[in-house]
Formats: structure tokens, C-alpha cells, sequence
């Protein structure tokens, strides 16, 4: 049982103005896919706003809408109503080929299960080198002027420097979807996303990999979103935001169990928020959601 209650952190990106990551707005964004003569919303009307810089993990179970926004912001799909910005663009107006071009230049995607990210017959260093070799990177303005990292220090940012000539069939799997983080890196991105990243991997093997996001947001800059329905791997982010049924929800705080008498004891600190006022509740699956009963008609 949980009180909900707003728990937005301060996070450090908010202290990195001058960050080369990517601004991400989404307002009011709908999505609903069509199967047949039947319409399945997965997003109703979510609003977000991510730092430049700013490491986010989206939280929630499967089948609440977390990859399809991942899908709107790299740009592989488009909202069925609402805006869906970065840095002041509304990738809706995009046509294709800007939109191709977008992904390249701005965007790296971490997919789930590493098979995904990496070319089985390219050592790790070579991996790395593809996108770079395909073309469309674009330099980001660093704060400090500095270049962005070649393929050497990519891999040391994972690292995987001592791996670096080893097939993918060679590195275990927690090594695998850090070299695979390292590709999304090679052509210098604004904005990473990623995929449950972590859901094939062991506790260790995944720490790693968490970590490995959090040194690509404080010393690259970049603007990292985390999908994820591990809350022990959200933690790690600067934000986390809770999204179910296609909406976000807040953050709640655990209650203790009912009393014999069936009354609910609230935290001190919101026993005197609320005081004498007049409650209700709605009961769902996991939680409680009390609220002023006279608070009902402006929610």
C-alpha cells in the first residue's frame, strides 16, 4: 500500500546548464496503434520535460507504453497527437529523410539483449568504428572545447579497453551490452536511449552497466533515458518517473499495514498536511490514492 506523493529529485544535470545533451519535451502525447478496426492507446497524453544532460529512467511493467516513447524520441515513430520535442524540434514535421538523418546525428540506441547492438564477426574495437565509417556523425559543442572520444576511449569509458580485439562471442554479457553502449556512443550523441538494458544481465554485469550510463551523462554530457521495469536499476539514475496504464503517476511511500480496526496510519508529515480535512480513497491493484474529498473535481 502506498501514499502517492510527488518526489521529483534534484538532479545534477539542473547543475550542468552549459551540458552539449539534448533538451526533451514531450506535451500531451498520444499514442494509440491500430490493429485491424481496433485502436490500443498506449500513451494517454503524457507530459515530460528531460535536461540536457540528465539522466531519466522510465519506469513501469510491460506493456505500459515505456519503448514506445523511447520510439517517439529516437525518432522511429510519430505521436498520434501532442508534441514530441528535442531541443526545440518537433520531430512531427520532419519528413523522412530528416527524420533518417536525426537519428544518426543526434541519437544512439541501447537495445535489449546485446545480440541486437553488435555485428557477431566484428571484434568489439571494430563494432565501435562502424557507425563512424558509415558517416553522419555530427560534433557536438563540448563545454570545455575538448573533442569528442575516439574509439580507444569509448571503450575505456566502458571498460573494455583490454577487450577490445575480442569477437562478441567471446565477451560475456554484461561485457557485450557495454561495448553495444559504446557503438551508440561512436557517433557522438545528444541523446541516448536505452531499452532495458539490463534485463539479460546478473546483478553484477548490470551494476556495471548502470554505471557505465551515469559516467556517459556526467562526462560526455549526453542526455540519457533509461526504459526499465527494474526499480533497484532506476535508482541509479539522476530521475526516475513512474508510467502506467500510459500515464505517468507519481511516486508513492510505503504504508504501514491496515491496523485491527481497519484505519490507515499516513506518515506524520502528511497527517499535518492534511489535518481535519475530509478524506477519500481509490483502491487499486497496488496501491491507495487518498485525497482531499473536495480536491476530487480539480484532478
Amino acid at each position: 500500500m502506498t501514499w502517492m506523493r510527488d518526489e521529483r529529485s534534484t538532479t545534477s544535470a539542473r547543475d550542468r546548464p552549459d551540458s552539449a545533451g539534448a533538451y526533451v519535451r514531450l506535451h500531451r502525447v498520444y499514442k494509440v496503434h491500430h490493429i485491424g478496426d481496433t485502436g490500443v492507446v498506449a500513451l494517454a497524453g503524457v507530459d515530460l520535460e528531460i535536461q540536457p544532460g540528465e539522466f531519466v529512467a522510465i519506469v513501469g511493467p510491460s506493456g505500459t507504453g515505456k519503448s514506445t516513447i523511447l520510439h517517439l524520441l529516437g525518432g522511429l515513430d510519430q505521436a498520434s497527437a501532442g508534441i514530441a520535442e528535442i531541443d526545440g524540434q518537433d520531430l512531427a514535421l520532419l519528413t523522412d529523410l530528416e527524420r533518417t538523418r536525426f537519428r544518426a546525428e543526434r541519437v544512439g540506441f541501447v537495445w535489449q539483449g546485446a545480440a541486437r547492438n553488435l555485428v557477431p564477426y566484428l571484434t568489439a574495437a571494430q563494432n565501435v568504428r562502424l557507425p563512424r565509417s558509415i558517416g553522419g556523425r555530427v560534433e557536438r559543442v563540448r563545454p570545455d572545447g575538448s573533442a569528442p572520444p575516439d574509439t580507444d576511449a569509448l571503450l575505456s569509458i566502458v571498460g573494455l579497453a583490454h577487450r577490445s580485439r575480442h569477437l562478441p562471442v567471446a565477451l560475456s554479457g554484461g561485457e557485450q551490452q557495454r561495448t553495444a553502449i559504446a557503438v551508440a556512443l561512436a557517433n557522438d550523441p545528444a541523446l541516448l536511449l536505452a531499452d532495458e538494458p539490463t534485463a539479460e544481465l546478473d546483478g553484477e554485469a548490470a551494476a556495471r552497466v548502470l554505471e557505465v550510463f551515469r559516467n556517459v551523462s556526467r562526462e560526455l554530457g549526453a542526455t540519457v533515458v533509461m526504459a526499465t521495469h527494474d526499480l533497484l536499476a532506476a535508482r541509479h539514475a539522476d530521475r526516475m518517473v513512474h508510467l502506467r496504464d500510459g500515464r505517468f503517476r507519481h511516486p508513492g511511500i510505503p504504508l504501514a499495514p491496515l491496523g485491527p480496526d481497519g484505519a490507515v496510519r499516513l506518515p506524520p508529515d502528511v497527517a499535518m498536511v492534511f489535518a481535519d480535512a475530509e478524506l477519500e480513497a481509490d483502491v487499486a491493484e497496488d496501491e491507495v490514492v487518498i485525497r482531499r474529498r473536495l480536491e476530487r473535481g480539480r484532478e
